[in-house]
């Protein structure tokens, strides 16, 4: 497909989830036809998603490379594609909004928490339910609704490459949470 084509599906992409999500916390039902729509993107143009396209950040230390597809704006949806490193394990954290989350190539592991009641968050009062855990990979997909907690995980040497949809950019929203469960730092 030529770059006028792809485009063109990204914008109609794009509309039906501004369609699907009049609601600022759609329906798991609604994000699940928003997964659908993303997966059928990333498999109509899976030949433009690459690392080539799409490369992993450069110098030590930088282990994630986000790529914004739409001019998001302050209340609508955000589509990037993410470059993750090989061995990279995320502190726990929140997105303040909900994501759906569509595999291209390599694998993210998943931990999906849901907090419990309403303790403050530091390492030895938060208390956490472990909800599920999801690979992302080629085919595989993962909703995220709004108020839950993850993990990400990659394999040694293994890097990553995925299709994020948040319900809004991730620069607009204040309050995020971050946690290390195992040293209790807070970020």
């Amino acid at each position: 497909m030529e770059k006028s084509d792809i485009e063109d599906d990204l914008e109609k992409t794009l509309a039906r989830v501004a369609q699907l999500t009049t609601a600022r916390n759609p329906r798991y039902e609604v994000l699940a036809e928003i997964e659908l729509c993303l997966v059928a993107f990333v498999a109509r143009h899976r030949m433009v998603f690459s690392f080539e396209n799409f490369p992993l950040p450069i110098g030590e230390g930088n282990v994630l490379a986000s790529y914004e597809l739409n001019d998001s704006g302050e209340h609508r949806p955000a589509l990037l594609v993410n470059a993750i490193a090989g061995g990279v394990s995320s502190v726990v954290h929140d997105h303040g909004t909900w994501a759906v989350i569509a595999g291209i190539e390599g694998a993210e592991h998943h931990r999906i928490y849901r907090r419990l009641g309403d303790t403050p968050l530091d390492a030895h009062t938060a208390k956490f339910d472990l909800v599920r855990e999801v690979t992302v990979s080629d085919g595989r997909s993962l909703i995220i609704e709004e108020g839950l907690f993850h993990s990400i995980h990659t394999d040694p040497d293994q890097p990553a490459l995925q299709l994020h949809l948040y319900g809004r950019s991730l620069d607009t929203i204040s309050g995020r949470q971050f946690l290390d469960i195992g040293t209790g730092r807070q970020g």
